[in-house]
């Protein structure tokens, strides 16, 4: 399938978090694609790997999910070749989780929610779809 130009994945269990994001998104014309679990994530990416979905130019991915840690999956999104040119924003609110990182997997972006207003995510999302 082809790339969506504007489309985004939101991996978020706090479901009044998702909401707002999901509404702020839309505004700006994105299209929105969400997972409140990393299961629900992983099922998501195994269809984009199989041409199933649509890939996403970003993944805003929380660290903090109820059955996986983000990092797991920000290990499985940037180790295999379908998936590994996809942003992967994460947002937590917890500092410097760097050095919980493995070696060699980085995301792109480290937000810390308490810090950003929604349309600040949207506009560092905008930044990376500028040609």
């Amino acid at each position: 399938m082809k790339k969506e130009k504007n489309k985004i994945l939101i991996v978020e269990d706090d479901v009044a978090i998702l909401d707002i994001y999901k509404t702020v998104f839309a505004k700006f014309h994105f299209d929105v694609d969400f997972a409140i679990s990393g299961k629900d994530a992983l099922r998501i990416i195994e269809e984009i790997k199989n041409g199933k979905s649509d890939k996403p130019v970003v993944v805003l991915l929380d660290l903090i999910l109820p059955d996986m840690d983000g990092i797991d999956l920000l290990k499985k999104i940037k180790s295999d070749d379908a998936t590994k040119d996809i942003k992967v924003f994460i947002m937590t609110n917890k500092e410097n989780i760097g050095a919980d990182l493995p070696e060699g997997i980085k995301p792109d972006e480290f937000i810390i929610k308490a810090n950003v207003m929604p349309i600040d995510i949207v506009e560092l999302v905008k930044k990376y779809l500028q040609p």
